[in-house]
């Protein structure tokens, strides 16, 4: 490291001065060296080491004290910048080296500079600038979103490109909500943030048939919306304040999705945007979900359903039983459009003559919505279920999750839906724990356990194409012993014998011993262990 730091101090020696005037092939050769001379350096991470040598930290002053800034050629510039992101601590240590540099980024050497490339990387850097030290730029940060806000508002003679403005969107968020505003001012600035967009929103949709040229108006309108999505992001866990504003942005954006719900780009920023209103507005989210969702499964297709089901997965996840009612009303409609979106088997003479292709779609969309029966188990959303808008369709739910826990061979989906029954097990299947209303159906359900799954299961781990020794389908003996643990602890090892060793052990070549086995055992490890005496016993001698 002191030879290279040697020859860097030996490079950057030579070259002219004043840096704006020097030969653009020789500063650049130097600031590639300054920019990757942390890479490699011992002990890692290279960037805190180099970061305690004060002859490094000298040349970085150095370059932020000199006019390079004014150097004409568009890669220096953007080496420099680049390295300045990188070594951010010099510029977090010694603050009066900051205003030069957020000047000339956000100047005509960076976001007003003429060619188009180092606009949009002076979007990304400036970004990723404020994100590194927003606890320093408290007394900048008026200023800053200030001129930011100008800049996209009245574009000078260069424009921003609309996906680098969304840099700037979120470069603005970190300003208000990271460098120490309290929250009065972070109202007010957001508000007069927002307040072009949602005027211009409603601009469109008064003054505009959307449908009429749903290409031109959607891309307007979905920018809009990115940029509300893209401003919160500087808002981990925002205050009542800012809370209030953002709220207000929600039912423009569902009157958004309303006019062009068959527009992809703008379902797309949608469900951005409510990602982020998820995280930011909490609870106060949930009550206009439903008629987002319903929007949104009516026209999603094949290239979004996977985004409609990770917005389902979110809300499942962070609300869990409070996002019930958020959901309740979206089950069955999401699964019959996931259903509706595989492709039909009709046109073919069966399943093993479908195309590769067709194969690998269908069991991407069976992949979303096993992963999404998944979650609702698991974040005990499970109630669903059993509402009235969606208790018709639970024999077919079970019916669908068990041919894949039974006849789907990717490990992955198998392991998916063993654990969606073992948590309908651990939640409903024992005596007293749904209501008096729900016995029939509960009874239906350990039914279905114990005289389809548990049958299918053992037959498919018995079937030559199961490799338990395989990491990945092992995992599936040790889902697959976990559902029994749990069905022997709800329904009690009566009920157990007779459904795992009466009705399938003893209808093969078992050995008696491995019987014995699970009788005795009473946790998923001691089960785990005499299901894999089994396979050993029975596949070894086939």
């Amino acid at each position: 490291p002191d030879l290279s730091l040697q020859f860097l101090c030996s490079i950057l020696s030579g070259i002219s001065s004043p840096l704006s005037s020097a030969p653009t092939p020789e500063l650049e050769v130097a600031l590639r060296l300054v920019y990757h001379y942390c890479e490699g350096i011992r002990p890692p991470p290279g960037l805190k080491t180099v970061m305690k040598n004060d002859a490094f930290r000298q040349i970085l002053v150095a370059l932020h004290r000199s006019d390079i800034t004014s150097h004409p050629h568009q890669e220096v510039l953007m080496l420099y910048y680049d390295l300045s992101v990188r070594y951010y601590p010099v510029l977090r240590d010694v603050p009066e080296l900051l205003p030069p540099v957020l000047g000339a980024l956000s100047g005509a050497s960076g976001l007003q500079h003429p060619h188009v490339r180092m606009r949009s990387r002076a979007c990304y850097l400036l970004l990723k600038l404020i994100g590194a030290i927003p606890s320093v730029l408290r007394s900048y940060a008026e200023t800053a979103v200030n001129g930011i806000q100008g800049l996209l508002s009245n574009p000078a003679t260069f424009p921003i490109e609309a996906d680098d403005k969304l840099y700037l969107f979120e470069a603005i968020g970190i300003l208000l909500g990271k460098t120490g505003m309290d929250a009065a001012e972070q109202q007010t600035y957001l508000t007069a943030v927002m307040t072009p967009h949602v005027r211009s929103i409603e601009e469109v949709l008064r003054c505009s048939n959307a449908r009429s040229d749903p290409e031109t108006w959607g891309t307007i309108l979905s920018a809009s919306i990115s940029a509300i999505a893209y401003l919160s992001k500087g808002f981990k866990n925002p205050c009542q304040e800012v809370q209030v504003v953002l709220l207000e942005t929600v039912g423009i954006c569902h009157r958004v999705l309303q006019a062009l719900p068959e527009n992809d780009e703008v379902r797309s920023k949608c469900m951005i945007y409510l990602q982020r209103m998820i995280l930011c507005l909490g609870p106060q989210i949930l009550p206009t979900m439903p008629a987002f969702l319903d929007l949104l499964i009516a026209h999603c297709n094949n290239q979004d359903v996977l985004d409609v089901s990770h917005l389902l997965s979110q809300l499942c996840s962070k609300f869990k039983s409070d996002a019930i009612g958020a959901v309740d009303t979206s089950v069955s409609p999401f699964l019959r459009k996931c259903y509706s979106l595989m492709p039909s088997i009709d046109e073919t003479v069966g399943q093993g003559d479908m195309p590769p292709h067709l194969l690998t779609e269908q069991l991407s969309i069976k992949k979303i919505s096993y992963s999404f029966l998944q979650h609702v188990v698991t974040y005990k959303v499970t109630p669903v279920f059993v509402s009235s808008n969606n208790i018709s369709s639970f024999h077919q739910i079970l019916q669908f999750m068990g041919d894949g826990a039974i006849n789907v061979q990717e490990p992955i989906l198998k392991k998916t839906c063993i654990m969606f029954f073992r948590e309908l097990v651990e939640q409903w299947a024992a005596d007293g724990s749904m209501p008096s209303e729900h016995i029939a159906l509960q009874r239906g359900l350990v039914q279905f356990i114990d005289e389809t799954i548990i049958p299918g299961l053992i037959k498919s781990l018995l079937d030559p194409s199961f490799k338990e020794k395989d990491a990945m389908h092992a995992r599936n003996v040790t889902q697959t012993a976990k559902l029994l643990a749990v069905l022997r602890e709800k329904r009690g090892a009566v009920e157990f014998e007779q459904a795992l060793i009466v009705n399938v052990l003893m209808t093969t070549q078992c050995p008696q011993s491995i019987i014995d086995g699970f009788r005795s055992a009473t946790d998923a490890k001691c089960i785990e262990k005499t299901l894999r005496e089994m396979l050993a016993a029975i596949k070894g001698g086939q």
